[in-house]
This record gives structure tokens, C-alpha cells and sequence, in this order.
């Protein structure tokens, strides 16, 4: 299966302070790639890295077979890569319709974003519903909804998500995950940063446990699931 992202020995971190050592991950096409680890292992740091909005100092990050080391990140997001970061990740003041604008910034034809949002509306019931409220009065998973419908609204090759199920209750999370993985369905990979590593393992097609700013484990989700080191360190015994 073809790659849609190859981050290869990336080094990089804030100022002096260098957080990933050396951080390697590859995404295929249509796949979810988690990513988890302790606190302060740099799994937020890679996504922005990724993104762009930090510069490795070392190391080269691969997109859509094209050297993106450099880029900016509006560069990246003409090519097709969206990032949903966590927690303010939407625009309260403005409406539902009106956050979905938004997120179609990019297409030039009105016509078309028009379309974007209708097709939005059918596939999310609850946004169509709420479409002319501010998006600040939305529930936690209403608004982690409208987040991710923001970020398919231009079809981008690759989303970056960082910690969809920060804050949620139980049964809000199963319905953002289903909400992921029917995106997935369509072919949409991801890359996910997940504080919630249980949850996280078992919506993965492969993961990778970043601690300490480098790689110390990969395998597929199940098969971290299952191991036994990571049911020790990660998982809560």
C-alpha cells in the first residue's frame, strides 16, 4: 500500500529545547496511525512538526511523495493536509453554517463550498440541526463533531488530529470514534495523537508508542493492545 506520510528521524522542540530525538512514523494510504505514549512524550509536538508549525532541526517529513520538511502550513494545507488541534479547534462566535464556511476557505467557488456543507449536513443530521447556532453553545461532542466535519469540508489527503476525545464522557467518545471511522471508510487516513490509549489501540490499523521523544514501540493496534509491556507502562496494568 502506497504512503501518504513518511516522517524519517525528526529531530525538533521549542527554542533550545529539543523534545523529539530522532521520531520516525509512516502512513499509508487509508489508514489510522495512532500515536500515544505518557505525558509529555511529544506526541502534540510531532502533529505540529508534521504540520508545520514547528521546524525540525533534523530529519525529513514526506507528504504525498513530496519533500514538506520546510514548508510553511498553508503550504501543506493546498496540498491536502488538515490539522485539528484539541480543545479550540472551532470558532464559538460564529454559527455552525458559518464555521463550515470556514473550513471551505480554500475552494474559490462558492457553489461548491455551498455543496460541501449540504453534503456535510446529510452525512452529520445533528450539524444540519443546529446549523444556525453558535458553534460555543454546541456539546463537547457536538463540537468535536463539527471539528472534523470542518476538516473534510476541502477532501484533504490526510487529517492530523490531536486528542479527539479530550474532556468527553464515555459515550460521547464512542460516538466520535464511530464519527472517525466512518470518515476512514471513505478512504480518509489519519494520523491521531490519544491521551486514551485503549481507545486509541483499538481504532488503529497500526500505532506507535512515542516516550520520551522517541520511538519505542510499533506494531498494529491490536498487537500493542495485546502486549504486554504496554499493558504494564501505558495501558494501567
Amino acid at each position: 500500500m502506497a504512503s501518504i506520510l513518511q516522517v524519517q528521524h525528526v529531530c525538533s522542540g521549542y527554542g533550545k529545547i529539543e523534545v523529539l530525538h530522532g521520531v520516525s512514523i509512516l502512513v499509508s494510504a487509508a489508514e489510522i496511525v495512532c500515536i500515544i505514549g505518557p505525558n509529555g512524550s511529544g506526541k502534540s509536538t510531532l502533529l505540529k512538526t508534521i504540520f508545520g508549525l514547528i521546524k525540525p532541526t533534523e530529519g525529513t517529513i514526506f507528504f504525498s511523495g513530496k519533500d514538506v520538511t520546510r514548508l510553511e502550513s498553508e503550504e501543506k494545507v493546498e496540498m491536502g493536509m488538515a490539522y485539528i488541534p484539541q480543545g479550540k479547534n472551532i470558532f464559538p462566535s460564529l454559527t455552525v453554517t458559518e464555521n463550515l464556511e470556514m473550513g471551505g476557505t480554500p475552494i474559490k467557488d462558492s457553489k461548491k463550498i455551498e455543496n460541501a456543507i449540504q453534503d456535510i449536513f446529510q452525512r452529520y443530521p445533528i450539524l444540519e440541526k443546529r446549523r444556525k447556532a453558535k458553534a460555543g453553545s454546541l456539546s463537547g461532542g457536538e463540537k468535536q463533531v463539527l471539528a472534523l466535519a470542518r476538516g473534510i469540508m476541502v477532501h484533504p489527503k490526510l487529517i492530523l488530529l490531536d486528542e479527539p476525545s479530550l474532556g468527553l464522557a464515555p459515550k460521547t467518545i464512542e460516538e466520535i470514534y464511530r464519527t472517525i471511522q466512518g470518515i476512514n471508510r471513505d478512504g480518509m487516513p489519519f494520523v491521531i495523537v490519544e491521551q486514551n490509549a485503549r481507545k486509541a489501540l483499538k481504532l488503529a490499523h497500526r500505532a506507535y508508542v512515542l516516550d520520551l521523544g522517541v520511538n519505542r514501540l510499533e506494531d498494529t493496534g491490536e498487537g500493542l493492545l495485546n502486549n504486554e509491556e504496554v499493558k504494564k507502562l501505558y495501558l494501567g496494568g
